[in-house]
């Protein structure tokens, strides 16, 4: 357990407990982000309801500084998975016991909302002491498809540093994996079972791609190391009983890669690849969504320092500057739009599964962070103007 708070706030701890009490599986986030966007209104800042995919929406709050300076973005996604089935406690209807909150979303990521929502408030503020402006977002669908993060990075807002407060509070990641759902159509040539032979058997070719699939020599990251790919299903004919060669047969595999690596580089060694096996099939080769970049920020950038500096200043010791390994509405922001993004939030622990809880010591902490943080980057580039 993390031991920094004295006294707990219990307007910060108040504000976590009415989100993770109201319902967001993804998809389904609007109860959560009328109130959200109701929250900011009284407390005196506009709340736009952005569209998003799929009838989707996105909160967003802007607070203009005093005069030109940087852009800085705070937020995170406000949906959750679903209920799973090994929870002893109510998912909406939290409880706190021995410095933990539980919850569906309080680790992931309720509780690194509620922080940034009254870090934005104290901006808000002082809004007069800072030049520049910063914006908030609830995002929505990051658990499915990250609909909320692709509408929101399509309207350029000169957006400078984002903080993407995940539960990363001991690891802060600066970087990650890309990910790719890649689906493969075979096509072959149907024919009499008897007589396999006369056509070109679907099931067999994909088998064949799919085993040089398996022993391509992957592209090593010198740091970081070669990344993995997964086969999710396959697929062949309609279900019935014929006695026939399939001409039709579809895979789908779930592909990482490394910085240094790309989507266009990945499709291009896989056409080759098949085309190497002289196969009398033919071979289609697509990506579909959801579709993440990898990226990876430079320890030495300004951001990162500054953000560094905060961190330290406020726990007492330097950040552990992580790769992730997993994907998030970041890659979106930084592998997509070019938007310099860490993730650092409070952190817990059952993610994705019953009992979820959040570590209120880390709750405060990080809000501490993310306002130190806001001023210094904020401040220092007012006072350079």
């Amino acid at each position: 357990m993390t031991s920094a708070a004295t006294t707990y706030d219990e307007e910060l701890i108040g504000l976590l407990t009415d989100l993770v009490s109201i319902q967001s599986f993804s998809g389904k986030e609007g109860d959560v982000q009328t109130w959200i966007a109701n929250w900011f209104e009284r407390q005196g800042m506009e709340a736009i309801l952005e569209e998003a995919d799929g009838g989707l929406k996105n909160v967003v709050v802007t607070v203009e500084g005093n005069g030109h300076g940087p852009a800085l973005w705070i937020g995170g996604h406000c949906d959750t998975v679903g209920i799973a089935s090994n929870w002893t406690k109510a998912p909406h209807a939290p409880v706190i016991a021995d410095n933990r909150l539980y919850g569906l979303g309080a680790m992931d990521m309720k509780g690194g909302l509620a922080a940034a929502m009254l870090t934005v408030r104290a901006l808000h503020s002082a809004r007069d002491r800072w030049a520049g402006k910063v914006i908030f977002a609830a995002l929505a669908d990051e658990e499915a498809w990250s609909r909320g993060a692709n509408a929101f990075v399509r309207t350029e807002r000169g957006i400078d540093a984002a903080i993407m407060c995940e539960p990363h509070f001991h690891d802060v990641v600066i970087g990650a994996m890309g990910k790719i759902n890649i689906r493969v159509d075979v096509t072959g040539r149907s024919a009499h079972g008897s007589r396999p032979e006369e056509g070109v058997n679907a099931v067999i070719e994909a088998a064949r791609l799919l085993v040089a699939i398996d022993a391509m020599e992957r592209f090593r990251h010198p740091e970081f190391g070669a990344a993995t790919h997964c086969v999710l299903n396959v697929s062949s004919g309609d279900g019935r009983y014929e006695i026939r060669v399939p001409d039709q047969t579809a895979f789908v595999i779930n592909w990482h890669f490394m910085p240094g690596e790309t989507v266009e580089g990945t499709l291009e060694a896989l056409r080759e690849l098949a085309d190497s096996l002289g196969s009398a099939a033919s071979f289609l080769i697509t990506v579909g969504e959801p579709r993440y970049e990898s990226f990876l920020l430079d320890r030495q950038n300004s951001f990162i320092r500054q953000f560094s500096e905060s961190y330290r200043t406020v726990l007492g010791k330097e950040p552990d500057l992580r790769f992730g390994r997993g994907v998030s509405d970041a890659n979106i922001f930084m592998g997509r739009a070019g938007i310099p993004t860490l993730l650092f939030g409070p952190d817990g622990a059952n993610m994705h599964s019953g009992d979820e809880w959040v570590d209120l010591d880390q709750l405060h902490l990080a809000r501490t962070v993310y306002l130190d943080f806001a001023r210094r980057f904020l401040t220092s580039n007012h006072e350079s103007q």
